[in-house]
């Protein structure tokens, strides 16, 4: 073996974001030579329409035409969005091959058939010892031959009891299994039966989905894949063989029982997540969604003024739980949040709260950024944590340190009939610092600063800011004002001597953070949205209809306002705009 495993990936389709980080990853690692990319840009040809419609209605009968015009019409819908968008929303960042090339120095060969001649040699001339197959078509011995070693194939399934193909976790949620499994193994001429080189098991949650699946299986193959490269590059190649008579191979399913099954599952999980119960009707969202195009030109002008006077606002985004059961009546969907964090990260700057502080300090700010932050401190956001990881975007953590050292459930999900959301470890936390992640503190017990007295309130921000630092390693400088409102949980003896013990304080009764406004050391935030319909609106200044039409656009009076104003003072502000815009800004 030389110094360093050669590797070549097979892959095809365009570069998902998940696979742009686990290319990337590779070509960084010191054990492994990433010769090349090859993207295999074969296509089966398309039948005929009429043979198309025959063989839908043959396997789902009248049903499939359905399931077609919604399909088709919901897709036509969604694509005139995207284009109408990004006319005066231009992406910061697009995921491509060209990029990925660029960025890592690595060779991508696009061939229009991996299984041609002309690819063989190419194939051949690079001298793989390893072949790794990410995604596309089922290769021939030819291809998967070639590499000294073999060529693994990732399978997001256990084997041998899920071999062949269908979307990830279709067949043992129909099958009702509790768990479902991603396979690291050799590829055969044979489906899925080669010798498996590592393997991993992902509970099946409550009110998971398909999509909420697929999300997890990707973070945990990505990881998983790499880890198992990693071991062959140390000379461990054997695998653990299968019992070619054990098991099944499965076919895939039709696109239109797969659209079924997962509509069911997030019927199921709109009825049962308390979250996605409040979500609007289409006539309340079709009507947001009027006064936001109405007000549209408005707020292009402001940002294009405020990005020309270089104040392009902040938008402190908070979150509290992020799981596929109904931990309690904040908690969003995996594939939700993973919805959002997809569309900042293509269309915003992502900033930690340190590079916040310096942004808004300084004469940088020409262009919409958001920072992200979670309160309380949960332990079930395992899932949002690893994503979050996975792709480098920097958050926050507020933790009520007190709960994190007992163990204790919040008082504010007992009194809701909440008993399972429990808070981190002491583990957890440290891993969440070691990982680079920023620690604030949110009280000790998730006290109501408005109800404290001075030296109670005294005692809890040094407390807390001394346990997480005993637990951390290192103090923290941000404080998060538990329940968050103006005048009733932050008044002026707190924020002063909250303002001793901390550099930053944060609020939670919404608004922006404009370079130059008066506050200080006060950043104002906005509680997470249910859609992505929101999420936009929110990243686009718009503070509800009347709002915006009293000049309170990107929440400009709401930024000028103290934070330990009585409500009354306060409630034109952009709390106003949350019941409007359909936001759920549980506290």
């Amino acid at each position: 073996m030389s110094a360093r495993l050669r590797l070549v990936v097979f892959t095809a389709g365009p570069l998902s974001p998940t696979n742009r980080v686990f290319f990337e990853g590779l070509a960084r690692d010191p054990l492994l030579e990433l010769r090349a990319i090859v993207v295999d840009g074969y296509a089966r040809p398309r039948q005929p329409l009429w043979r198309r419609l025959r063989r839908g209605m043959q396997q789902d009968g009248w049903r499939w035409l359905w399931f077609k015009a919604v399909t088709l019409a919901a897709a036509a819908a969604n694509r005139a969005a995207l284009a109408l968008f990004e006319r005066t929303h231009r992406p910061v960042r697009v995921d491509t091959y060209d990029t990925l090339a660029r960025d890592t120095g690595v060779a991508v060969h696009r061939v229009a058939d991996i299984h041609g001649e002309e690819s063989l040699a190419l194939l051949r001339s690079l001298r793989p010892e390893l072949g790794v197959i990410v995604g596309g078509r089922i290769l021939r011995d030819t291809v998967i031959s070639i590499p000294e070693y073999g060529t693994l194939n990732i399978h997001k399934r256990k084997v041998p009891d899920y071999r062949g193909g269908g979307p990830v976790g279709y067949w043992e949620v129909l099958a009702g299994e509790s768990s479902i499994g991603v396979t690291i193994h050799y590829a055969t001429a044979k489906v899925d039966e080669g010798d498996v080189v590592a393997e991993a098991t992902i509970p099946v949650e409550e009110c998971d989905t398909l999509a909420s699946l697929c999300i997890k299986a990707d973070l945990t193959g990505a990881e998983l894949y790499h880890h198992a490269i990693r071991t062959i590059a140390g000379g461990r190649r054997q695998g653990t063989p299968q019992d070619p008579r054990q098991g099944r191979t499965y076919r895939a399913p039709s696109e239109f029982r797969v659209w079924q099954l997962e509509r069911q599952l997030r019927k199921k999980a709109a009825g049962r997540m308390p979250a996605l119960r409040t979500r609007a009707s289409g006539l309340v969202r079709a009507r947001v969604l009027l006064q936001y195009a109405l007000v549209s030109p408005l707020l292009l002008w402001w940002r294009q003024r405020l990005q020309s006077q270089r104040r392009s606002p902040v938008c402190i985004l908070f979150y509290h739980l992020v799981a596929n059961r109904p931990l309690n009546h904040m908690c969003l969907p995996l594939e939700e949040f993973v919805g959002q964090m997809d569309f900042l990260r293509r269309y915003h700057p992502v900033l930690s709260l340190a590079q916040v502080a310096g942004r808004l300090g300084g004469n940088e700010s020409d262009e919409v950024a958001v920072a992200v932050t979670f309160d309380d401190g949960y332990r079930d956001n395992v899932w949002a944590i690893e994503y979050l990881r996975y792709f480098g975007i920097p958050a926050c953590f507020f933790v009520s340190i007190a709960h994190v050292l007992d163990g204790s459930a919040f008082e504010h999900d007992r009194r809701r009939g909440f008993d399972s959301a429990l808070p981190l470890t002491p583990a957890d936390l440290q891993k969440l610092a070691a990982d680079g992640f920023e620690v604030g503190s949110h009280g000790l017990h998730h006290e109501d600063f408005g109800t404290l007295d001075a030296a109670a309130a005294e005692r809890v921000l040094s407390e807390s800011r001394r346990l997480i630092g005993e637990v951390t390693g290192s103090l923290p400088d941000h404080f998060s004002f538990p329940k968050g409102q103006p005048g009733t949980n932050i008044t002026a003896a707190s924020f002063s001597a909250a303002l001793r013990h901390y550099r930053n304080l944060y609020s939670a009764y919404g608004g922006y953070n404009v370079p130059g406004r008066p506050g200080g050391p006060h950043l104002l935030r906005v509680g997470n949205p249910i859609g992505l319909l929101d999420l936009a609106a929110i990243l686009d200044g718009y503070t509800g209809l009347r709002q915006c039409l009293l000049g309170n656009a990107w929440g400009l009076k709401t930024s000028a306002l103290a934070p330990c104003a009585p409500a009354t003072e306060t409630g034109t502000g952009a709390a106003a705009h949350a019941g409007e815009l359909l936001l759920r800004s549980g506290r």
